[in-house]
């Protein structure tokens, strides 16, 4: 994954945990839901940027 891809990748994935962060400390529990799904569409979007792991580092991930 070339470079550009990588930082963008993770900057979703920052700003997911932001969301979530903010989530937890929300008393409105309408905003509460807004924020977790703001976390998890910024997830996805990491997730398309990364692209489907290849065999092989799938394989070392799941040997830790």
């Amino acid at each position: 994954m070339p470079h550009s891809a990588r930082w963008k990748a993770q900057h979703y994935r920052d700003m997911a945990a932001h969301f979530r962060s903010l989530a937890e400390i929300e008393p409105l529990a309408s905003l509460r839901r807004h924020l977790r799904q703001l976390a998890a569409q910024h997830d996805e979007v990491a997730g398309r940027i990364e692209g489907p792991p290849d065999e092989q580092g799938a394989a070392r991930a799941a040997l830790g």
